[in-house]
C-alpha cells in the first residue's frame, strides 16, 4: 500500500507539469497580455510604462523562459504574485478555498444521502411506481445543464424559498447558520448531475447484488430485510459507486466557475474566471495547478478506500 501511494504521488508530477504547461501555452497563443488590458486605463498610456511593466513581470522574455521562471518558483512553494491585485496567489487561493470546500461538502452530502439511498431503494422496489419516478428524475437530472439548473434554482429560490437566501453570500465566521443557508442551493446544484449518476449506478449495482447467492442464503437463514439490505447489499454495491465518485469530484470542480458566477460566490472558480478576463497568467496558472493537485489527491484517497470496502483488493 505504501509503495502504491508513493507511486501515485509520483504520477502527480507529470499531471501538474502538463496542466501548467498547457495554461502557459494557451496564454502565449492568444494575442495580448495583462499590460494590453491596462493600456485602456489612464494610468498606463505611454510606451515607457508598458515596457517597464513587461520587464518587471518578465513578459518581455520568451515563452520558455517565462515558464521556467514560474516553474522554479512553484517548485519552491511560491505560486507568484498577481499581476493585477499584487497579492500572493497562494494567499488568495487559501482565502477563497473555504467557499469551495463548503460547496463540495454539501454536494457530496446530497450525493450520498439522496443518490445512494434512492438508488438502492429503487433497486429493492424494482418496477414499482417509486422505481419509475426515480429513473425518470435521474435521467432528467443528468441531462440538465449546470448553468440552466443554477439559473432556475435562483429564480425559484427567490420566489418560493425565501428562507434560503440566494445571491447573498455570508462568511461562516460571521454567521454560521446564514452561511449554511446561502450555500445549500449552490451545493445542491453543483452535485445535481452527480446525484443522478450515482443513483443510477447504485440501482444497477444493487440489482446485481440482490441476485447473488449470499443474499439468497442470508434470506434463507431468516435474516431481517434491513440486515440484508444495509449489510449485504449496500456495502457490496458501493465499490463501483466509489469509483464514479472519484471521477465526479473532477466534474464538480469543473462546475465551480458557472455555479459561482450564477450564485455570486467568492470561490476559486470566480477567481480563475476574473484572472482569465484580466489576462492574469500567474493567478490562472496557480489556481488551475492547485485544482489539478486536489483532483489527483482525491482520486488517490478513493483508491485507498477500496481496501476498506473490499479486503480482497490489494495494491
Amino acid at each position: 500500500m505504501v509503495k502504491y501511494i508513493g507511486y501515485r504521488m509520483l504520477t502527480l508530477i507529470p499531471v501538474l507539469l502538463g496542466a501548467s504547461f498547457l495554461v502557459f501555452s494557451l496564454f502565449w497563443i492568444v494575442p495580448g497580455d495583462v499590460v494590453d488590458i491596462m493600456v485602456g486605463d489612464e494610468a498606463f498610456g505611454d510606451s515607457k510604462a508598458e515596457e517597464t511593466l513587461r520587464k518587471t513581470w518578465n513578459l518581455d522574455k520568451p515563452f520558455y523562459i517565462q515558464y521556467a521562471l514560474w516553474l522554479w518558483r512553484a517548485v519552491h512553494g511560491d505560486l507568484g504574485v498577481s499581476f493585477v491585485s499584487g497579492h500572493e496567489v497562494t494567499a488568495t487561493i487559501l482565502d477563497r478555498l473555504p467557499v469551495n470546500i463548503q460547496m463540495i461538502s454539501i454536494a457530496m452530502f446530497f450525493v450520498i444521502v439522496i443518490g445512494i439511498t434512492t438508488g438502492v431503494m429503487s433497486a429493492y422496489r424494482q418496477f414499482s411506481i417509486f422505481d419509475h419516478i426515480v429513473r425518470f428524475l435521474t435521467t432528467l437530472g443528468y441531462s440538465v445543464p449546470n448553468f440552466w439548473a443554477a439559473t432556475i434554482t435562483v429564480l425559484l429560490g427567490s420566489l418560493y424559498f425565501r428562507w434560503l437566501p440566494v445571491l447573498e453570500y455570508v462568511p461562516f465566521t460571521e454567521n454560521p447558520l446564514a452561511n449554511i443557508k446561502c450555500m445549500l442551493l449552490p451545493g445542491f446544484v453543483l452535485g445535481l448531475s452527480t446525484i443522478a449518476l450515482v443513483a443510477r449506478m447504485s440501482r444497477s449495482t444493487a440489482l446485481d447484488t440482490l441476485r447473488q447467492d449470499y443474499v439468497r442464503t442470508a434470506r434463507a437463514k431468516g435474516a431481517p430485510e434491513k440486515i440484508v439490505l444495509f449489510v449485504h447489499v449496500l456495502k457490496n454495491s458501493l465499490i463501483p459507486v466509489v469509483t464514479i465518485l472519484g471521477f465526479q469530484v473532477g466534474v464538480m470542480i469543473g462546475g465551480f466557475v458557472l455555479t459561482e458566477q450564477v450564485f455570486v460566490l467568492p470561490g476559486l472558480g470566480s477567481m480563475i474566471l476574473e484572472a482569465i478576463l484580466e489576462r492574469d497568467l500567474v493567478t490562472v496558472t496557480g489556481g488551475i495547478v492547485f485544482l489539478a493537485t486536489t483532483f489527483v489527491v482525491l482520486n488517490l484517497i478513493v483508491d485507498v478506500i477500496y481496501c476498506f470496502l473490499d479486503p480482497r483488493i490489494r495494491y
